[in-house]
C-alpha cells in the first residue's frame, strides 16, 4: 500500500483532532502530514507522539500532498476546497458547503461509496445522518422505504469544543448553586433539553433537521419522504436517534434483527428484557453505530420503530472521512 501525503485542515479542532487520532489507530500509510488551520498558526498538533506544527492554510502549496481532510468551516472549504482539488489533492470535505452540490458526491462507505467515482472532492454527511443511513440501508435493500420519521437527541460536541466546556461549567454552577449565563446556546443546557439544534430556517425547521431529510434524499438517491426533529440534550459525546419507519414490503422483526447483525458498521444491541439498548456511553469511543429497540408499529402496516445511537466526532466525522479515503487507496495501489 503507497504511502500518501496528508493535510488536515482544522487540525486543532474537536474533529481534526480525531482525524489525527483515528489515522494513527487505523495505521493509515501516512507518509507526511500538514496541520492546518485558518487561525491560532504557531501552535503544534501532536501525531504518533510527534509534534507537528501547524500552518496557516492561505500559504498552503497543495502540490505537496495527496489528501487532505476539511475539518473547518464551510468559509474555509468554499475558499480552499477547489484550489487544493485544482492541484490534483482528494479533498475530504467534512463541513457542509458541498454536500448538496449535485456535482459532489456526498459519501458513506456503507451505503453508496460506489458514488465516489473519478471525484476530487468528496463531501462527507452530516453526523446524524451518517448513523441513520448506515442503520437504513440494509432495511432499504431488504425491504424498500416509503418514509422516515427521525427524532434525534444530539451531543454537545455536535457544537465544538466550547458547548462541552459550557456544559461542565453550567453543571458545576448549578450544583453549586451559582447563577447560570447562557453563552453557547440562548439558554442553559445542562439538566435541560432544547428541542432545536442550529438556526430556524423554511417551514419552522432548523438547518440540522433540513440536513437530515436533503442529505439522506441524495445519498439514497430517492425523493423519500423524511421528517425530523433534532433536539441538544446534555450529553458530551454520542448522538442518539429514535428512527420510524415505513417500507415497502412486509417483514419480521426476527429477520430484520438478523439482517442488520450481519450488516457492516453496524452492532445490535437490543435484549429490552435484561435492559440492553443502545445508549451514548456504549457508542463512544467507537465506530459502529449501536441499533435496538426494534419493534413492529402496532398500528401502521410495515412501520418498524427502532433506536439508533453512533460517537458523532468518530462515525459521525473523522471516521467516515477516514474510511472514504481508505476505500480510494486500492485504486491508487
Amino acid at each position: 500500500m503507497n504511502a500518501v501525503r496528508v493535510a488536515v485542515l482544522g487540525a486543532t479542532g474537536l474533529v481534526g483532532q480525531k482525524i489525527l487520532e483515528i489515522l494513527a489507530e487505523r495505521n493509515f500509510p501516512v507518509r507526511s502530514l500538514t496541520a492546518l488551520a485558518t487561525e491560532g498558526h504557531g501552535r503544534s498538533v501532536s501525531f504518533r507522539g510527534e509534534a507537528v506544527p501547524v500552518c496557516g492554510v492561505e500559504s498552503m502549496d497543495w502540490s505537496s500532498v495527496d489528501v487532505a481532510f476539511f475539518a473547518a468551516s464551510a468559509e474555509a472549504s468554499r475558499t480552499y476546497a477547489p484550489i487544493a482539488a485544482d492541484h490534483g489533492v482528494t479533498v475530504i470535505d467534512k463541513s457542509s458547503y458541498f454536500r448538496m452540490d449535485p456535482s459532489v458526491p456526498l459519501v458513506v462507505p456503507e451505503v453508496n461509496g460506489d458514488a465516489i467515482g473519478d471525484a476530487r472532492l468528496i463531501a462527507s454527511p452530516n453526523c446524524s445522518t451518517i448513523q441513520m443511513v448506515v442503520a437504513l440501508e440494509p432495511i432499504r435493500r431488504q425491504y424498500g422505504l416509503k418514509r422516515i420519521i427521525v427524532s434525534t437527541y444530539q451531543a454537545v460536541s455536535g457544537t465544538g469544543r466550547e458547548a462541552m466546556e459550557t456544559l461542565t461549567d453550567e453543571t458545576r454552577r448549578t450544583l453549586e448553586d451559582q447563577t447560570i449565563t447562557p453563552s453557547t446556546y440562548p439558554t442553559p443546557i445542562a439538566f435541560n433539553v432544547l428541542p432545536y439544534c442550529d438556526k430556524f430556517g423554511a417551514d419552522d425547521y432548523t438547518g440540522e433537521e433540513w440536513k437530515l431529510t436533503r442529505e439522506t434524499q441524495k445519498i439514497f438517491g430517492m425523493s423519500l419522504p423524511v421528517s425530523a426533529t433534532a433536539v441538544r440534550v446534555p450529553v458530551y459525546v454520542s448522538h442518539a436517534e429514535s428512527v420510524y419507519v415505513e417500507t415497502e414490503k412486509a417483514f419480521e422483526v426476527s429477520l430484520v434483527h438478523e439482517l442488520l447483525a450481519r450488516s457492516p458498521g453496524v452492532r445490535v444491541v437490543d435484549n429490552p428484557a435484561d435492559g440492553i439498548v443502545p445508549i451514548p456511553l456504549d457508542a463512544a469511543d467507537q465506530d459502529l453505530v449501536l441499533v435496538g429497540r426494534l419493534r413492529r408499529d402496532l398500528f401502521v402496516d410495515n412501520g418498524l420503530h427502532m433506536f439508533v445511537v453512533a460517537d458523532n466526532l468518530r462515525k459521525g466525522a473523522a471516521t467516515n472521512a477516514v474510511q472514504i479515503v481508505e476505500s480510494l487507496l486500492s485504486r491508487w495501489a
